[in-house]
Formats: C-alpha cells, sequence, structure tokens
C-alpha cells in the first residue's frame, strides 16, 4: 500500500485527538472509526486528514476515506511504537512536539486574524481590473522565444541593451549567432496569466520581434515577443478572479497588522544574535498562514 504521511504539524494535531481505551470520549470523537490497539481513530479525524490533503480525493475518489483511514491506522502503530520504545521522551522529539505545538497555535490564531479581513467590494474590484489591463481589458496569448546565454562580468551591460534594442528575431539571431557563449533557446505559447507578473507589463508593450533582457545569476535571459493574439475578459468574468485575489491580500494584509500589534506590545529580548551555523532545518514559520489566492482569470471564448 501506498503510505500517505500527513505532516508532521498535521499528524501532531490527529495523533493529539486519538483516546485511549477506557478514557471518556469527547462528543467530537465519539464516532470511532478504527480501534488500534489501546488507540482509538475518529470520523472526525479522517475528515480532518481529508481536508488537509485534498488531492486524496482527486486521486482516489471514493477510495479517498478508506487510503485516508489505513494512513492514520499506520501512523497510529507508529506511534504506539514509539511510545512503547520510550522514544516519546527523547530530547529530540520533545523538541520537535514543542515546536510543533507552537506552529499549529500561531496558526490558528493568525487563520482568526485572516478571517476578519473584509471582502472587495464592486469598487475595489474595478480598480483591480482598470490596473492590470494587460491581465483583462488588454489579455493576449503569447508566443515567445527564450534564449537564456551564460554571459558574465562586463560583457552583461552591452548584452542587455544590444537585446533590447534589436527589432526583429532575424536581426537578434543573426547577431546571437556571431556570439562565442554556449546559450539554449526554445519557442513556447503562454496566456498573459501564466506569465510572471513583474514581466508582464514590459511584455504587453513589445511589438512582435521586440525583446526584453534580465540579468541571471551567471546568464542574460532574453524573452522575445513572436507574435501575440488578443483575448480580452471583461470585468463580469474577471470579477470571481479578481475577488479572490483582493480577498487573498486582504486576508495577508490582516494577519500582517495582527503581528505587528503583537510585536509592538510585547517584550522580546534577543538573546542570540544570530541562528547557529549547523542549526537543522525548522518547520516554516506560522506566518504563511494566510496565502493569498492564485487564481487564473477564465479564459475568454475564442
Amino acid at each position: 500500500m501506498t503510505k500517505m504521511w500527513v505532516p508532521f504539524v498535521a499528524a501532531l494535531a490527529l495523533l493529539g485527538g486519538c483516546n485511549k481505551k477506557g478514557a471518556a470520549p469527547a462528543a467530537s470523537e465519539s464516532q470511532v472509526a478504527a480501534q488500534v490497539n489501546e488507540g482509538e481513530i475518529s470520523v472526525h479525524q479522517v475528515e480532518a486528514l481529508l481536508q488537509l490533503q485534498p488531492s486524496l480525493g482527486a486521486r482516489f475518489g471514493e477510495q479517498a476515506s478508506a487510503r485516508a483511514l489505513d494512513s492514520l491506522i499506520e501512523q497510529e502503530l507508529a506511534a504506539q511504537a514509539a511510545v512503547q520504545a520510550g522514544l516519546d521522551n527523547t530530547p529530540k522529539t520533545l523538541q520537535a512536539l514543542t515546536l510543533a505545538r507552537r506552529e499549529v497555535l500561531a496558526r490558528a490564531y493568525q487563520d482568526q486574524l485572516a478571517e476578519k479581513a473584509s471582502l472587495p467590494d464592486t469598487s475595489a474590484v474595478e480598480r483591480y481590473y482598470d490596473a492590470h489591463p494587460e491581465l483583462f481589458s488588454q489579455r493576449r496569448q503569447y508566443l515567445l522565444e527564450e534564449t537564456v546565454a551564460q554571459v558574465t562580468g562586463a560583457e552583461v551591460e552591452a548584452w542587455l541593451r544590444k537585446a533590447e534594442s534589436t527589432a526583429s528575431v532575424e536581426e537578434l539571431q543573426a547577431w546571437l549567432a556571431q556570439q562565442k557563449v554556449p546559450r539554449k533557446s526554445r519557442r513556447f505559447a503562454q496566456w498573459a496569466e501564466g506569465l510572471p507578473l513583474e514581466l508582464l507589463p514590459r511584455l504587453a508593450k513589445l511589438k512582435p520581434g521586440q525583446s526584453l533582457a534580465l540579468r541571471r545569476p551567471e546568464s542574460v535571459y532574453v524573452l522575445t515577443v513572436i507574435k501575440t493574439e488578443d483575448a480580452p475578459v471583461l470585468l463580469g468574468q474577471a470579477t470571481p478572479a479578481i475577488q479572490a485575489v483582493l480577498t487573498g491580500q486582504r486576508r495577508q494584509e490582516a494577519v500582517r497588522d495582527g503581528m505587528t500589534r503583537l510585536r509592538e506590545q510585547a517584550k522580546i529580548n534577543r538573546l542570540m544574535a544570530q541562528a547557529p551555523a549547523a542549526a537543522s532545518a525548522v518547520p516554516p514559520s506560522a506566518a504563511s498562514a494566510a496565502q493569498a489566492a492564485s487564481v487564473t482569470p477564465p479564459a475568454a471564448s475564442h
């Protein structure tokens, strides 16, 4: 059977709800999905795992609940074995449990902050639509040629200027053919919303044959517009996507503002100047609790 171990933090939360034999089950844990030796796995824990890992439903369909339960059974067996072996009291385990508990609580608080964010109104949606014509009213599909050349040092500036001064693909390719540096090129088609948002306004201003060039570590990155196809999205079509993006932004702002207030009210005394050089990786910060929605604008009919 394929193992589907949940992330450590989720595992802690789920295992924390397991009842021991003889203990009175809580109301929310009264439905037992499986008895595993002296421990129990509740239906609610199965549902929680499915919520934490929605990909299980997409992958296994009607079998998702059974797969999730199998995963929790394996997890419970391993957890019981760890306790029997005394691993629950080792310094490494205790430290990991402390870190995980702190992250779960921090994430719960930041989720609460995010839920208080106000929803965007019609005027906010309209302002976002007007501010990003390259995504909506002037949306396009781009056929692009990507070139990555291994250029370093003083040559980089000359490459950037030359690449952006060429007026056609033929001119750029003729110039590249004269250069004695390793390079790779490829052509690909991409809708506006699939391109990096920081590059899109610059690309939207280019005519076919023109390029933009970027400095990269040990290389120069060139994007040349081969051709474009207009595919605008009307405000009504774009509204759900814009609402999702603005809601995500406001949730992030609510978390950031809440954490700023906590810092201002707290007494913090940093005793360690910097983390030890050989420190092990720690779980991600709970500051990621309120991620902005990544939503693609609906495709217009072509």
